[in-house]
């Protein structure tokens, strides 16, 4: 669980949530047309931007800003070096009785080490693994244009609703007493896309990119390993090269 991301999201709405009631009458800030013109009209939008399996996808992508699916980076480290310290001792073959964990780990990594145990040629088991990552890559920056889409289509379908609003508003200046209510309901709309794209769309987008950036690194880290192992590289070397791609301090042992 993310922690930071639960705790950041939460507290942006529940600090707007405790300014209104501390300004009274919470229930001005209620307008279920003003909702639904900025809610629906943005899910809409976005919706036409994409095909609808890939718009689903990303929409449901918003799990992975609260649980992340990248591993334990330093573990991650010690599990990859332990694999080709063990093939620098026992020899490839040692690799084939824990293919199915490489798979349940990793599908990606499964598939590699398969190929490797295998004795696919290494440079036929790298284009493989490219051409895999770009295909890893897409879906994960769908993700991430999904949420960045309704961090922008929230603000703008609030104001859509805001001038629907004032247009409503204008056609009764007639009645003095209904241009404030009038006007605060107009208000209203803005103000729900504003807190939508800046409290939830805009921050999931962010760290859906940044989860994205790990998963590759790891993705790549795992490529480095397959390489590793083709070449007979010392563990130690190899541990110290991992951890620089990681950007961990400490890369020699």
């Amino acid at each position: 669980m993310d922690i930071a991301t639960l705790i950041g999201v939460g507290a942006a709405f529940l600090l707007i949530i405790i300014s209104i009631v501390i300004g009274g009458s919470p229930g001005a800030f209620i307008n279920i047309p003003s909702l639904l013109m900025t809610v629906g009209g943005g899910l809409s939008a976005s919706l036409a931007s994409y095909p609808l399996p890939e718009f689903l996808k990303g929409v449901k992508a918003i799990g992975k800003a609260f649980k992340p699916p990248i591993p334990d980076l330093n573990e991650t480290i010690d599990f990859l070096t332990d694999i080709v310290s063990k093939v620098r001792k026992d020899g490839i073959l040692s690799l084939e009785a824990e293919i199915d964990s490489y798979y349940e780990r990793d599908p990606f990594f499964g598939d590699m080490m398969r190929m490797l145990v295998d004795g696919v040629e290494i440079e036929e088991i790298k284009s493989n693994a490219e051409a895999a990552l770009m295909k890893i890559e897409q879906d994960l920056s769908t993700e991430v244009s999904v949420w960045d889409a309704l961090g922008e289509l929230f603000p703008a379908f609030g104001m859509i609703g805001t001038l629907v609003g004032l247009i409503q508003m204008l056609q009764n200046l007639d009645d003095p007493s209904a241009l404030g209510p009038g006007m605060a309901v107009a208000m209203i709309t803005t103000l729900y896309g504003a807190i939508l794209a800046n409290a939830l769309a805009i921050p999931i987008a962010k760290k859906l990119k940044y989860y994205k950036d790990v998963v590759l690194l790891v993705k790549e880290a795992y490529l480095l390993t397959v390489d590793a192992i083709d070449k007979g590289m010392n563990p130690n070397m190899f541990r110290a090269k991992i951890k620089t791609l990681f950007g961990i301090e400490g890369g020699e042992e």
